[in-house]
């Protein structure tokens, strides 16, 4: 008897599988070593990309180098501009992208044009995915009203119309915050990445409507 439903299943065509769970999501982060973690914390599991996948249920891929930004590859090994990134981007086909970065870019101007094209050239390979833009993340004691990187990532977003979340605005180590900088001075422990996680996975969990599963 159960051969014969089967048969009449797959000769009606009926879907086998049609319980089976929709895919998850795929994040993708381009960025540097703010992203891809140090020698201070957020390496692998503990970094912010992997604690935002994980509650809101996506699949990550992580593109982070040391010492790199729009405009300059850094001195670690494989670390390439994200200019020079793009196309691997375009080809992981995520569902949003993340660009975070970059304290290691020094020209404003060369900054913001190599950033619009980097938006420009992610928007047009991926015109179906959502993109997040992230500015340099420093690590002030005390809340700066602005900074020259921050404003040129800014206005490149801004021309291409992209979601921005400015690190240095929000003064997001600054304060008791600041308590989150690892001994160099600069880069996130891994409770840091834990608290950049809270303040980026709301925007994500917008941009797709994904629930947030961490509380």
């Amino acid at each position: 008897m159960l051969a014969g439903l089967l048969c009449v299943l797959l000769a009606t065509g009926a879907d086998l599988h049609a319980g089976a769970a929709a895919p998850r999501p795929r994040l993708l982060v381009l960025g540097d070593s703010i992203a891809g973690g140090s020698a201070q914390g957020g390496n692998g599991a503990q970094g912010w990309p992997s604690l935002v996948a994980e509650q809101l249920g996506l699949t990550l891929r992580l593109d982070a180098k040391g010492g790199t930004g729009y405009t300059t590859g850094g001195r670690q090994e494989g670390g390439r501009p994200y200019p020079q990134r793009v196309e691997q981007a375009i080809a992981a086909e995520p569902d949003v992208v993340v660009v975070e970065g970059s304290r290691n870019d020094v020209s404003p101007a060369k900054t913001r044009a190599t950033a619009v094209d980097t938006l420009r050239r992610l928007r047009a390979g991926l015109p179906h995915a959502r993109i997040l833009v992230i500015g340099p993340v420093y690590s002030f004691l005390r809340p700066i009203d602005s900074h020259p990187i921050d404003t040129a990532v800014s206005a490149a977003a801004e021309t291409l119309g992209v979601p921005y979340l400015s690190a240095v605005r929000r003064g997001w180590f600054t304060g008791s915050a600041h308590r989150f900088i690892g001994g160099d001075g600069v880069h996130p422990t891994d409770a840091g990445h834990a608290y950049l996680a809270r303040q980026i996975r709301p925007e994500i969990s917008r941009l797709l409507h994904v629930r947030d599963r961490s509380g």
